[in-house]
């Protein structure tokens, strides 16, 4: 038994001996590859470094426009690797350059010879043909091309893409139609047809593209609207392309058609046909006013008001049911509210930096309070709708009827319902100025600290609050304070409370070591914000005269001539404005003493000759002026309504 274990032992281990013996001849011989894969491949690697080399050589000469040079490597390596393409595409590339096409065409024939199946090569031999100047037998290589290979979308997109690089347009078209009708769902040739026909100002037949990819892929009706938005502002593609959509909205009951309709009537400001649009989408679609309230919401955003009444009333009379009612509701208020504002507007004086606020026609007023307060009574109580309600009131109060202890009460409704609300922040800006109006300095301070410890004050408002506060501590004196705040404000520059602001911090910083005149500026610029023109023009009159003053006088000089402009005496600002242009660089308002002359002559007098003197006048002697966009604007306004009177 012994014996036999022992037996069985010594074979399983001449066993494992002539495996092991095995592996390691096997690894013998592979070695023996390994060796003479690398003696015979290493005298290959020297040779493709060379050529790379020599090909990055060429790509250099032809790059720093040495083509001759690059010409010769090129014609080398083709030679040495004949079947590289992107040698043999470099040197016809260098051939076209140098306008030896006949080069080219030999080129292109031989590697035809070898690939004759690569479309792309007949491609490129129909444009050397087409350079050369034999055009017919540029159009006959093409031509042949397509007949010989298979009829798809891909070839004849091939093909026509070289007749697009030789700006041969018209075969391109050719080809790209060919190509559309080989099957039903090569709408992205339709696409390329569409972008070549807009190139050709050829609009009608642009839209048709557009409105058959449409009535096969509704799905693609953003992309629709995205690509004819590149034209359709150019006055002579708007009616060929409207027409052409009517028509396909008509002979089709597909809805896509009736909104990209609209959606054209809007880009072209024809809401009120946009609208018209929008009750036809509404009956197909039957979604509870949903698409008359988007309608509706970009209308108001655009400022075409008297579309967007109608649509939310519609909403409001039609779909009463509608989760989007209460929302239609404070639309309509909002835009009849606009609709008046834009009427009284024109009899404003927003052109002047400072004027009095003037009470509007209260009855047409009352009538817009009234539908905010109705809303009021229906509306759960805390939403976003009553809040904005009692805040739309509280302006209209303030700000129409000047009557800010009533407004006071609106105001305060919001605050209390909800600080979460970005309109309690607002709310907490108009409180503090009427206190300010009413020389309550402290009051207005603490609403502007109850602004900076509202739960989610933004970065905007915050820097607002911190430049009245400031403001406040300047009118009252205490100028090292105001500094300290507008530092805060200075850091970050990124809203119009910092460039006011740098504004302040300057005139302190300037002024600080005549404290008694800036204590004056300070004053009057207080009783600026608090309307009292008239007081603070006597200050303001006073500091302009004192020569021992630097920028405090100048500053105080404009503002002179702006309280002028407030109290209506225009001619005596046209005196004081004229004295401080005249100084030029001496004052560093002379510049915007001559904008705000011209706006006297162009708004105030109503003398556009002398008004656009002004601002030429602007132009021509301060070309580093912030104001010269302004200038140029005004100047063309007052051009457009001269013509338009002509």
């Amino acid at each position: 038994m012994k014996r036999q274990l022992t037996n069985s032992l010594t074979k399983d281990n001449l066993g494992n001996v002539h495996v092991l013996s095995i592996a390691f001849h096997l690894l013998y011989i592979l070695s023996l590859v390994m060796i003479c894969f690398l003696l015979f491949s290493n005298p290959i690697l020297p040779q493709n470094n060379e050529i790379d080399n020599r090909f990055r050589l060429a790509k250099s000469y032809e790059e720093s426009g040495d083509l001759q040079k690059a010409k010769q490597i090129y014609e080398q390596l083709v030679k040495s690797v004949p079947d590289n393409f992107v040698y043999c595409d470099a040197l016809d590339r260098i051939y076209i350059q140098l306008k030896e096409f006949d080069n080219s065409i030999s080129l292109l024939e031989q590697r035809i010879k070898q690939n004759p199946q690569d479309i792309n090569l007949r491609g490129m031999l129909g444009s050397s043909y087409y350079q050369k100047g034999d055009e017919n037998k540029a159009f006959q290589i093409w031509d042949e091309a397509l007949e010989q290979f298979p009829q798809n979308s891909f070839n004849y997109r091939i093909i026509a893409n070289c007749a697009i690089e030789r700006r041969v347009f018209n075969k391109a078209i050719e080809y790209l139609t060919k190509g559309r009708e080989t099957s039903d769902d090569n709408f992205y040739l339709s696409y390329e047809l569409a972008n070549l026909d807009a190139l050709l100002m050829r609009y009608k037949d642009a839209a048709e593209e557009f409105c058959l990819i449409l009535s096969k892929k509704p799905e693609q009706l953003n992309t629709i609207e995205s690509k004819i938005s590149a034209f359709i502002n150019k006055s002579e593609a708007i009616e060929p392309t409207i027409e052409t959509v009517e028509k396909w909205s008509e002979d089709n009951d597909n809805i896509n058609f009736k909104v990209l309709l609209a959606w054209l009537f809007m880009q072209t400001n024809q809401y009120d046909k946009a609208f018209e649009e929008y009750l036809k989408i509404e009956d197909q679609h039957k979604a509870a006013g949903s698409d008359l309230y988007l309608f509706a919401q970009q209308a108001y955003k655009e400022k075409h008001f008297g579309e967007a009444s109608k649509a939310y009333k519609k909403i409001v009379d039609d779909y009463p049911n509608s989760s989007f009612v209460l929302s239609s509701k404070i639309g309509y208020a909002k835009t009849l509210e606009a609709v008046l504002d834009i009427k009284y507007n024109s009899e404003d004086e927003n052109w002047k930096p400072f004027s009095k606020p003037k009470i509007k026609n209260t009855g047409e007023y009352n009538d817009v309070i009234s539908a905010y307060l109705q809303l009021v009574n229906i509306t759960p109580k805390n939403t976003d709708i009553e809040l904005e309600s009692y805040y739309r009131v509280g302006m209209i109060e303030l700000t129409k009827f000047l009557n800010p202890e009533e407004a006071e009460k609106y105001f305060k409704k919001v605050i209390s319902q909800s600080l979460l609300s970005p309109l309690s922040i607002l709310s907490y800006k108009e409180l503090a100025e009427i206190e300010i109006a009413s020389n309550n300095i402290k009051a207005a301070k603490d609403y502007y600290n109850k602004m900076l410890s509202a739960p989610r004050i933004i970065p905007e408002d915050r820097n607002f609050a911190i430049l009245m506060k400031a403001k406040i501590e300047f009118w009252q004196g205490n100028f090292p304070t105001a500094v300290k705040l507008l530092k805060d404000i200075t850091r970050t520059l990124t809203d119009n409370s910092t460039n006011d602001a740098i504004d302040l911090s300057l005139i302190i910083n300037t002024s600080k070591n005549d404290s008694l005149s800036l204590s004056q500026f300070a004053k009057a610029e207080l009783l600026t914000q608090q309307y009292k023109f008239e007081e603070a023009k006597e200050i303001y009159s006073a500091l302009a005269k004192n020569q021992d003053l630097l920028t405090l006088r100048d500053l105080s000089s404009l503002r002179d001539a702006e309280m002028h402009i407030a109290l209506d005496k225009l001619p005596d600002a046209i005196i004081q404005l004229k004295e401080i242009s005249e100084q030029k660089e001496k004052n560093v308002y002379s510049d915007e003493a001559l904008l705000l002359s011209g706006d006297v002559y162009q708004y105030g007098i109503k003398d556009m000759m002398k008004a656009q003197e002004s601002y030429e006048n602007l132009l021509a002697n301060f070309p580093n002026s912030l104001y010269l966009d302004d200038a140029r604007e005004n100047i063309n306004l007052i051009k457009n309504k001269t013509n338009k009177s002509l």
